[in-house]
């Protein structure tokens, strides 16, 4: 049996739902995003639709890693998190939503994961958001 093919509307309606939530974003909540793009990262990150890459670094991790995701914005265009550690820097990024990266029921998991983390951390319901924003 196959998978599903993914919807165009179940991923419009995942940005339709980052517009909304960056729209109406709580000013309590710690993480304040730059824009759309940097709160579907951090999102996905909390999501744990991530990678963590860890790199080996004998120098100061701790003066080093604060830099990395300004670095890894200017040069790629990407959203990062970047913490020490013992001997070496975490650095997380969120993994891609292409349609040739998730199958359907793979982009299910993660879009309803996405929904439990605007709602555990803003506060925010996807319906509601959506309902407000239409």
């Amino acid at each position: 049996m196959t998978d599903k093919p993914r919807s165009v509307d179940q991923h419009r309606r995942l940005f339709g739902l980052i517009r909304a939530a960056y729209d109406q974003w709580p000013e309590w909540q710690k993480f304040q995003p730059d824009g759309e793009e940097h709160l579907r990262a951090w999102l996905l990150v909390k999501a744990k639709h991530r990678r963590i890459h860890k790199f080996s670094f004998a120098g100061d991790a701790g003066a080093v890693a604060p830099l990395i995701p300004a670095i890894t914005l200017m040069m790629l265009q990407k959203y990062s998190w970047a913490w020490p550690l013992e001997d070496a820097i975490a650095v997380c990024v969120p993994e891609s939503i292409a349609f040739d990266k998730l199958s359907h029921a793979e982009a299910c998991k993660v879009f309803d994961d996405v929904e439990d983390v605007l709602r555990r951390e803003a506060k925010l319901e996807a319906d509601e958001l959506l309902k407000e924003s239409a």
